[in-house]
């Protein structure tokens, strides 16, 4: 027969027990097992682009990674970084209008930082026969035309670029319906934000269909290079081939000229 104070000893110990028990198990309650911590995996690309003939930096060159599908646009120093790269291999690619696209094939590792100088050489430009070919619209270019008619989204030519004679790509979207663009602070470019007031917000971009990394800015892209340009306000108008690629704010596709710029 126990005493009252080894009762009141064994249940001090139960208790005791308890809370070990307990603080070992705390991790689980953001859905790990003892013993176990949770890593980021993916990979990091931090490159420049140069000019292999001068070797000045290239700026508002256009890098992405085609399995990935991220990129970047190069800054004032010919910069640029890519993030969240899963584990693999994928091939870079850059453009700038004038010199040769370059593909690069890379293999990244689990948690690497990779960094890299890439050489742009000028682009030989040859005088071809002439052929006229007769091409119907794409899968892509369809679904475009459609959403212009249904008013899904609103869209921006190029012949309205140039109609409209403005310097810079964020210019084009002022007067755009639910659309605001300021200035922004220490930075040569404007801020283009989606809703009203304070709810306001920045959308996701996309060029070419590859998602650009967060902090791109719409005047990174030369004027000259744009095509067309998309703006889906809110997720209820992004198409769903864009699904996935954009926040609460919406989202914001560009697609650049396959001749370049004039």
């Amino acid at each position: 027969m126990q005493t009252t104070s080894g009762s009141i000893l064994l249940t001090m110990l139960r208790r005791s027990f308890l809370l070990v028990g307990a603080l070992a198990l705390a991790p689980n309650l953001a859905g790990e097992l003892p013993g176990q911590a949770r890593h980021d995996t993916t990979a990091v690309l931090i490159g420049e682009v140069q000019s292999a003939m001068s070797g000045d930096p290239v700026i508002s060159a256009i890098v992405f990674l085609r399995a990935s599908r991220r990129g970047a646009v190069t800054d004032s120093a010919g910069g640029f970084t890519i993030d969240s790269i899963l584990p693999g291999i994928d091939t870079l690619v850059i453009r700038y209008p004038g010199l040769d696209v370059q593909s690069t094939v890379m293999e990244f590792a689990p948690q690497q930082e990779v960094r890299a100088v890439f050489l742009l050489a000028e682009k030989i430009f040859q005088v071809a026969e002439l052929q006229v070919e007769i091409r119907a619209p794409s899968a892509d270019e369809r679904a475009i035309t459609r959403r212009m008619r249904t008013g899904q989204g609103y869209f921006i030519t190029r012949e309205e670029l140039l109609r409209n004679a403005i310097d810079r790509p964020s210019d084009a979207l002022r007067g755009v319906p639910r659309v605001e663009v300021r200035p922004y602070r220490g930075v040569d470019g404007q801020l283009v934000l989606i809703g009203f007031g304070t709810l306001a917000c920045e959308p996701s971009y996309v060029v070419d269909g590859t998602l650009m990394e967060a902090g791109f800015i719409l005047d990174d892209v030369r004027l000259d290079e744009i095509e067309l340009i998309e703006i889906y306000r809110g997720p209820a108008e992004v198409p769903t081939q864009y699904r996935g690629n954009t926040n609460r704010c919406g989202l914001i596709a560009i697609r650049i000229r396959s001749g370049g710029p004039d």
